[in-house]
């Protein structure tokens, strides 16, 4: 039986969204509702330059996310604590938990990310100050 291809996406096949309020950085959303017809979950990578990105402090207040560090280094923020996050970290972003992350490192920082919605726009996001 073979396999549905609409189901093997390439990275150039990707969907390129820019990620709000955050410059040099690239977003490419792999499967989410317009993609792939997903339900439940947003699968995307994310580069960020080095030394010149950082998403400022943010909430999804109807989704959970799930950051893994693909390639180099960024710090990352959740709550009140910040922690340099490197190759093979994890991290869980509670819904409505605010959130951030930064590259002030000399290379960029390469990572998938999943939202437990099947669109960035039904994760409820928002810039908190």
């Amino acid at each position: 039986m073979a396999l549905d291809s609409k189901y093997v996406i390439k990275l150039e096949e990707g969907r390129n969204e820019p990620i709000k309020d955050l410059d040099n950085a690239k977003r490419v959303v792999l499967v989410d509702k317009d993609t792939v017809g997903a339900e439940d979950i947003t699968f995307a990578y994310c580069r960020f330059e080095a030394k010149t990105s950082t998403h400022k402090r943010h909430v999804h207040k109807d989704a959970e996310e799930v950051i893994y560090i693909l390639s180099g280094k960024g710090l990352s923020g959740i709550g009140n604590k910040e922690v340099e996050m490197q190759p093979g970290d994890t991290m869980f972003v509670p819904r409505g938990a605010v959130h951030w992350f930064y590259n002030p490192f000399d290379e960029p920082v390469e990572m998938i990310f999943i939202y437990t919605r099947p669109s960035l726009q039904s994760a409820g996001y928002k810039i908190v100050e």
